[in-house]
């Protein structure tokens, strides 16, 4: 008799201790590969030692059992990380209270396609929206001029389109053709009578020297830029002293990268065209947003795929010079991919300083500091998630909101608005947050081929 309940306890103790050590495998940076076989030796030799003893239904009991005392004691020794089956700090925090129904309003000239129906979305702020504008094609990247004109890039058309609200009545009117004939045009910088342009090989200046809302000045930049397949987006930012910073993205999901320029973030001198990797390490960082000081950069990075649902972390990182994210070696906090990690690679790696939901497609981010709104919501980074394409279940559609003070984040990612996503369905994608020069957020959808106007309703304190 004793010495079956010392086989049950050990048995027990042999279960426990594999699900903690499998919970913390995802957790914290493994030192060998060899660590995968712990939790999985701890559990069969655990399960081995209960059937003997137990019947499978009482066997099964234990597992669970042990299992759910593992979620509490790793919680319990790491409260701030909320470790669990989810797994990774990249929980969305529970609004104390359900978001708001609110239709979005649109023009009688409007009510076609996607709005040929009324569209609502569920809003977590005193806010409304409206249907600023319906564009030709998939609507991606947004800058605004000095009179407060957006400018948004059409990459499958191959152009740039400018938005004038010239009545003030929170409607564009028609689209103008700025410029046609590009390259996947994507990332767009105004810079005082400028507007820079990243095609997927090439960077280029436009301007419009008459002033009658047409190109007619184009300098090349840089050219050359990685073309060989993979990700083809290059987005812009731009920092307080003139300086450009281009994203690309790798040209796979997981590999080792042969030319340096791919999964990195060059800064550019847009007068010489001279170009030098400022951070690498970042498999696609859509999303570049310098903070209100204009030096430090901000970048949003979509983790890889076929690592499950909820694996790897899509990630915020704080841009440094110099820096290297980890990719393809490691995600997250420092977390060895399983195909190509090292102990060695993610100790000399940097950890991401917010970890997302997985497979949530981060694409354009943007601080809140010019908004007319209250103060929480000034001090905040907003990133539209683009949605997964391949999760089991679907994820993202929809802009949350990081909460800042200090230069840095300070709690939970919050809902801020969803609802392109009902029954298992997206009739709309969140791609770029804007805050135009009016104080209220815009923000781009390549599905609905729309730009949205976010206004809250009571302004700033």
């Amino acid at each position: 008799m004793m010495k079956r309940q010392l086989l049950l306890a050990l048995g027990s103790i042999l279960l426990l201790a594999g699900w903690m050590s499998a919970f913390l495998l995802r957790s914290i940076p493994q030192g060998s590969d060899l660590y995968y076989f712990v939790p999985t030796l701890l559990l069969a030799v655990g399960m081995g030692l209960n059937l003997k003893i137990l019947s499978g239904r009482m066997t099964a009991i234990v597992i669970a059992l042990t299992a759910a005392a593992a979620i509490l004691a790793i919680n319990s020794l790491f409260p701030g990380e909320a470790i669990s089956l989810a797994g990774l700090s990249s929980k969305i925090a529970h609004q104390d209270k359900p978001g708001k129904s609110l239709t979005i309003a649109v023009r009688d000239t409007d009510h076609n396609g996607v709005f040929s129906e009324e569209r609502h979305l569920q809003a977590y702020a005193d806010i409304s929206v409206n249907l600023f504008a319906r564009l030709p094609g998939p609507a991606r990247m947004m800058t605004s001029d000095d009179v407060g004109d957006i400018y948004v890039s059409i990459p499958k058309l191959g152009a740039i389109y400018l938005l004038k609200d010239s009545d003030q009545d929170g409607y564009a009117e028609q689209p103008i053709l700025f410029r046609a004939g590009l390259d996947r045009p994507h990332g767009l910088v105004w810079h005082k009578d400028s507007l820079y342009v990243a095609e997927t090989d090439r960077l280029l200046v436009l301007k419009d020297t008459d002033q009658d809302d047409q190109v007619d000045s184009e300098q090349l930049i840089l050219k050359g830029l990685p073309d060989d397949g993979g990700h083809w987006t290059r987005s812009l930012a731009m920092d307080q002293a003139g300086a450009l910073y281009l994203s690309i993205g790798s040209r796979c999901n997981a590999c080792e990268e042969q030319d340096e320029r791919r999964a990195s973030v060059l800064k550019v001198d847009p007068t010489s065209g001279s170009a030098t990797i400022f951070a690498k390490g970042l498999r696609n960082s859509v999303g570049l947003a310098f903070a209100a000081d204009g030096t430090t950069l901000w970048g949003s990075d979509n983790g890889r795929d076929m690592l499950g649902d909820d694996l790897p972390p899509d990630e915020i990182n704080q841009l440094t010079e110099g820096g290297d994210y980890g990719w393809p070696h490691c995600f997250g906090q420092q977390i060895a991919d399983p195909e190509l990690g090292s102990k060695t690679a993610c100790r000399q790696t940097l950890a991401a300083a917010v970890d997302l939901p997985a497979h949530s497609a981060p694409l354009g981010i943007t601080f809140g500091t010019r908004l007319k709104a209250p103060e929480k919501f000034r001090n905040s980074l907003y990133v539209a998630f683009h949605g997964s394409w391949n999760r089991s279940v679907p994820t993202g559609y929809k802009v949350v909101r990081i909460p800042f003070a200090a230069g840095q984040p300070a709690g939970e990612i919050e809902e801020f608005l969803s609802g392109w996503l009902t029954e298992g369905k997206a009739w709309g994608r969140p791609v770029a947050p804007l805050v135009g020069r009016d104080g209220n957020l815009y923000l781009s959808d390549d599905r609905a081929d729309a730009i949205y106007r976010i206004h809250w309703n009571k302004g700033g304190s």
